[in-house]
This record gives structure tokens, C-alpha cells and sequence, in this order.
């Protein structure tokens, strides 16, 4: 039978988009790209089905550290410790492979150093300024991260302010001492209020050389909450445009604009107070070595490289609820583990003994204390997936997948340090797997302060923050859980991981120290 020039035309049409479908999945998961001058095999990365709009953003769900490990567990068929999404317009790479990760900050490091341009954050920092860990690649980050270093975060500065550490673990303890000594029997503490107001006064102490206010205490806290909660509930329109310009979301909008008024108001009136209180007299003098002194007297040799905006920015970006939270958990964990609480007790008591506090010079004799911290951080990572990268170029990993120029790069840490693959019983807490040589099975890989040039410059001062709040708390106080039930320690979304019923405990001071504040 002839076929006519117009029917196979017509047969032609309709097969063409369906012959491009079938070259392209004959093709395999791979593609090619000229590099040098030469072809080269590029790699697909698994991606699960998503829709038109919205990508994939109907398969995430709360809490997302978990969500997005379901989804890498599900899809990741070739276990490439790689995933493809896209939330709604931007293209994001999951990394759950501690070899693709080790390499993204190594090889890869000055590729993926940029942040991805979130509309919230700009929001709720403030366009005129950001933080360290939101701002661009460039040299803005570089001098913030300078400021940071030079008169905070370095070594010689850390050891020059040990002793206002010292005293704020002094005040927290005598405080709690006051409240627990009041009543009859033990009393019902809200462990992360105590710990955020230990945290906010060594950064204070640091920053100003003075204490925070109890009310101001609030004011930061109940501002951070917000902040953290807004910038969340704002997510979609990070990521769907579209909404912007239709103004869904246009309370969240005003709320994160509004907070960061307030941020810059309350940094502002930080500074201006110093101002006030060191005014008369020498000006070389009277600014004593703090944070904000050192920052003024830069500022009044070279005004035009650090004005008030860098100055206040610099006082407010530090991690007072990640160690906050780090201290809840490591308090949780010790209620459900009581056995590992009077190992930590008798360690302290060896070392420091029950005349004396404990003072950070204390901290490197006491190896059982810092596992217990580093366990903790292994099972609940200060940043689920870390702040998330961006790729400025593209990068062809060793595997041969491409992670492509402006896709988001979230390293999903959390499941990476409790793969079974790497530790011995990954869900169970055991400090002991960090001390001396570490045993078979138990890896050494962890990251929970990042890693490469965007990794958190304040790590050293954290882990000392963690570590004189957990010390003292345990010197100095008897702890047990409320009722018969163990804490539930369920993991909260945000941008770090609370958790999602706050820790109360049971506190009594401790007989052996009453000499101490008696």
C-alpha cells in the first residue's frame, strides 16, 4: 500500500518528540561536554519525579533534615551520595556521601564558597549589610571575617577573655544555686533559658566587658525566636518567585523587615551605649579591650573602612542559639543516659574536686567531658545541612556528576554522622567511642561546623562556651529528669534543630559544693 507524502509528514510530526524521548532515554544517565577541547562523560545525578511549578517542594515535610534523608534513601538508587531537586525554580544538590563532601570544601572549596540569594535573609539582616554566614563570597565576607577573627575568635584573643567565661559560669551557677536552694526539694529549671543566658553573657562580656540585663536577655532571645521562625515560614517565597509578585506573602514581608529593624536598633544601642560610658577622657584609654572597643578605635583611625552598620553587624552575629541548643541536648542526652551523667560527675570531681569551680583551664583535663560534647554534636548537629552553599562555576566531581553554576548545595550532615557504615551503633549515645584510639568501626568523620573556607570561624569559642555550661551544671547540681519517662527527644524544624519540647529538669544542688557558695 502507498503511503502519501502528506500522511507520512503527519506520521513524521507525531514521532519526532516521541524518537527525541526515546534517544534520550537510550542515551543512559549520562551526557557530554566539551572539556579542553574534548568530549567528556558527565554523569546524571538521581532526581525523583517533581512537578512543573513547584519542583519538589510537595515531598518536603517537617523536620526537613529528615525529609530530605527519606528522599536521598528512596531515589539515591545508585547510591551516588548525590540528589538532584529543585525547589521550585532553584536547583539544589543534596550531598549525603562524606567523600563527595570532603572534596565539595576541598577541590571544590573556592567554587562552592557563596551563599545562595535568599529574599528572607536579605530581609532579615538587612540589605545594607549581612552576616558572616549569609553574606556573598567577596570582600565584604572576607572583612567581616577578619573583624571576627582578629578581635574575637583567634586563639590569643580566646585566652585573653578565659577569665570572663570564668565569671559568667561563676554567676550562672550561683544563680541557679539561689533559685534551687529556695525550695524544699529539687526545682524545675527551663535548661535552654539558662543556657541562653550563660551564652549571651560570655558574648557580652567579650563584646562590651559587661553583662546583659535580664529583660534585654528576653528582648534578644524572644528577637531570635522570631526571626529564626519568620525567615522559615518564608521559604516558599525564596524559592517560588511568582509569590513575591503577587504579594502572598507579603506579612511575612513586613515581619522580617520589621525585625530587622529591631536587630539593628538593639546592635545600635549596644554600641552608643559603650560610646556614652567611655566618653570622658582619653579615648585610647578608656576604651577598655573588648570587642566593640577594639572595632571603635579602627573605626576612629579609618572611618571610612568600618562604620556603625559593620560594627553593629559584627556584635550580632554570633551563635548564641546553636550553643544554646548544643547545651540542651548534651543535658537531655545525660538524663536518658544516667550512667554516662555519674562517669561525667566523677571526672570532674577527680580533676577540679568540690573546694573550687571548674574553670576553662580545667577543660583540657577532662577528655570525658569533651566526648561527651563531641558525641552530642555527632547525633544533633548544630545545622542539620549546614548554611547552604551555592556553586559560582560549575564542578565536575571525581564521580563524574556536575554540580552546575547557581544550583544550591545542602550537605545533609546529619545522616552522614550516624551512618552505620562509618560508626558502631550510630543511634546510641557512647562519649566512649572518642576516647583514646578510636575503635573498629567507629570513623572519625563529622562536620558539624562545616568545613573549608566557609567553615564557622567561631568553632573554638563554642565548643569552650559548651563545655564551661555542661562542667559547671554538672559540678555543681544534681540532675534528674521530670517523672518516670524518659525525655522525649524529638528534633524541631528551623534554621538550627531544636528541640521540639524544650528540656525542664529536675535540679538540687549537689551537697559536696555548699562550701563553694556558703
Amino acid at each position: 500500500m502507498e503511503i502519501s507524502s502528506q500522511t507520512f509528514l503527519f506520521a513524521a510530526a507525531l514521532l519526532l518528540p516521541f524518537s527525541w524521548l526515546l534517544l534520550h532515554l537510550l542515551s543512559g544517565s549520562s551526557r557530554n561536554k566539551k572539556s579542553n577541547g574534548r568530549r567528556r562523560r558527565v554523569i546524571s545525578i538521581p532526581s525523583p519525579p517533581g512537578r512543573p511549578i513547584t519542583g519538589h517542594l510537595h515531598l518536603l515535610k517537617k523536620p526537613l533534615h529528615r525529609s530530605l534523608a527519606a528522599l536521598a534513601r528512596r531515589h539515591d538508587v545508585g547510591g551516588t551520595g548525590l540528589l538532584r531537586l529543585r525547589f521550585g525554580a532553584r536547583p539544589v544538590v543534596l550531598v549525603s556521601s562524606p567523600a563527595i563532601a570532603d572534596e565539595c570544601f576541598t577541590v571544590h572549596d573556592a567554587a562552592l564558597a557563596d551563599r545562595p540569594s535568599l529574599a528572607s535573609r536579605r530581609l532579615l539582616t538587612g540589605d545594607d549589610c549581612p552576616s558572616i554566614s549569609t553574606a556573598s563570597y567577596g570582600p565584604l565576607w572576607r572583612h567581616l571575617r577578619r573583624l571576627a577573627v582578629v578581635h574575637a575568635l583567634c586563639a590569643h584573643r580566646l585566652a585573653a577573655t578565659a577569665a570572663a567565661r570564668d565569671a559568667e559560669a561563676r554567676a550562672m551557677a550561683a544563680k541557679l544555686w539561689r533559685a534551687a536552694a529556695s525550695g524544699r526539694g529539687p526545682c524545675e529549671v527551663c535548661v535552654k533559658a539558662v543556657a541562653y543566658e550563660f551564652v549571651v553573657n560570655v558574648i557580652m562580656a567579650m563584646v562590651a566587658g559587661e553583662r546583659m540585663p535580664e529583660e534585654k536577655v528576653v528582648q534578644f532571645k524572644e528577637m531570635t525566636e522570631a526571626g529564626f521562625a519568620a525567615a522559615g515560614a518564608a521559604n516558599r517565597q525564596d524559592f517560588l518567585p511568582a509569590l513575591r509578585l503577587l504579594d502572598v506573602f507579603g506579612k511575612t514581608r513586613k515581619k522580617l523587615a520589621g525585625l530587622a529593624k529591631a536587630r539593628h536598633q538593639f546592635g545600635q544601642s549596644i554600641v552608643d551605649d559603650y560610646r556614652r560610658r567611655h566618653r570622658s577622657g582619653n579615648e585610647e584609654e578608656t576604651l577598655a579591650r573588648t570587642v566593640i572597643g577594639d572595632l571603635l578605635r579602627k573605626q576612629e583611625r579609618s572611618p571610612e573602612s568600618l562604620d556603625d552598620v559593620v560594627i553593629r553587624t559584627s556584635l550580632l552575629q554570633a551563635g548564641t542559639d546553636t550553643s544554646s541548643c548544643t547545651i540542651e541536648w548534651a543535658m537531655a542526652l545525660l538524663l536518658n543516659n544516667p550512667a554516662v551523667l555519674t562517669k561525667a560527675t566523677a571526672e570532674i570531681d577527680s580533676v577540679v574536686g568540690t573546694s573550687r569551680l571548674l574553670q576553662e583551664s580545667d577543660l583540657a583535663d577532662l577528655p570525658y567531658l569533651q566526648c561527651i560534647i563531641t558525641e552530642t554534636l555527632r547525633l544533633y548537629p548544630l545545622t542539620p545541612h549546614l548554611v547552604p552553599h551555592e556553586a559560582s562555576r560549575d564542578c565536575e566531581l571525581s564521580t563524574g556528576h556536575v554540580i552546575e553554576r547557581g544550583t544550591m548545595v545542602l550537605v545533609d550532615v546529619y545522616s552522614m554522622q550516624r551512618n552505620p557504615d562509618i560508626w558502631n551503633d550510630p543511634e546510641k549515645f557512647l562519649p566512649e567511642r572518642f576516647m583514646g584510639a578510636k575503635k573498629d568501626g567507629d570513623g572519625s568523620w563529622m562536620m558539624p561546623f562545616g568545613m573549608g573556607r566557609r567553615k564557622c570561624p567561631g568553632e573554638g569559642l563554642a565548643l569552650k562556651t559548651v563545655a564551661m555550661a555542661l562542667g559547671v551544671l554538672i559540678q555543681c547540681f544534681d540532675w534528674e529528669r521530670v517523672g518516670n519517662e524518659e525525655v522525649d527527644m524529638s528534633e524541631g524544624s528551623g534554621l538550627t534543630m531544636p528541640m521540639v519540647i524544650p528540656l525542664v529538669a529536675m535540679c538540687r544542688p549537689r551537697v559536696e559544693m555548699d562550701r563553694i557558695y556558703t
